[in-house]
């Protein structure tokens, strides 16, 4: 068995099996934790947070630069469940927030054009957040948040399938504080908060390289 493993690792981090690579374009599975919660506590107390992991869907592109170095960046749309509740009026509420990471990453791949190609990766991420509507249940309309920017730490492996093709597995940690608006019903009245959001995204896809 040690044997294999040996061979296995020779053969994933010895010299490139195949043409040294310059761009993969990949379409991807996205699912996502958001861990993510936030409190306002000058509106009955208002709390609110993401309830269970999402799933979406995305793409992404990875620019080589020389032999292990490259760039990727990385967009996906996943819709998760949220609800909040107002403790001081004992009201409650569910909805649905769409997020969009936008991530730009440096990767070093141990072994870019061999059958596996396992890769760590770190760089700037930008989420998008569409606003939490609350159909107005106790007097409150809608959470606004902000969108906002935060590092992206990353890892992931590649595998060569044949040919052009190749199947990825990639996982993202983007660690995010940001701003929150709880709007009143009445005109004009919102009330700011901070919003703790550091999502988890494993993506899975297939893609070619050129």
């Amino acid at each position: 068995m040690r044997y294999a493993v040996a061979a296995f690792l020779a053969l994933s981090l010895s010299t490139p099996l195949f043409a040294q690579r310059s761009f993969d374009l990949n379409v991807n599975y996205v699912w996502m934790d958001p861990t993510g919660a936030g409190e306002f506590e000058d509106v009955d107390e208002t709390e609110f947070d993401f309830d269970d992991a999402a799933t979406g869907y995305g793409a992404s592109a990875n620019i080589f630069f020389g032999d292990r170095l490259s760039a990727e960046f990385a967009i996906a749309n996943v819709s998760a469940e949220a609800s909040g509740r107002r403790r001081a009026v004992g009201g409650g509420f569910t909805g649905d927030v769409d997020m969009m990471p936008v991530t730009a990453v440096l990767q070093f791949h141990f072994a870019p054009n061999a059958f596996i190609d396992p890769y760590i990766g770190g760089g700037a991420a930008y989420v998008l957040f569409d606003d939490f509507e609350t159909q107005g249940i106790s007097n409150l309309d809608r959470i606004d948040i902000e969108d906002d920017v935060g590092f992206a730490i990353n890892a992931g492996v590649g595998l060569r399938l044949g040919g052009r093709f190749r199947a990825n597995v990639d996982a993202k940690y983007i660690p995010l504080e940001a701003n929150a608006t709880a709007v009143n019903v009445a005109p004009g009245s919102g009330v700011e908060g901070r919003f703790n959001v550091s999502p988890i995204i494993i993506s899975a896809g297939v893609g070619l390289s050129f």
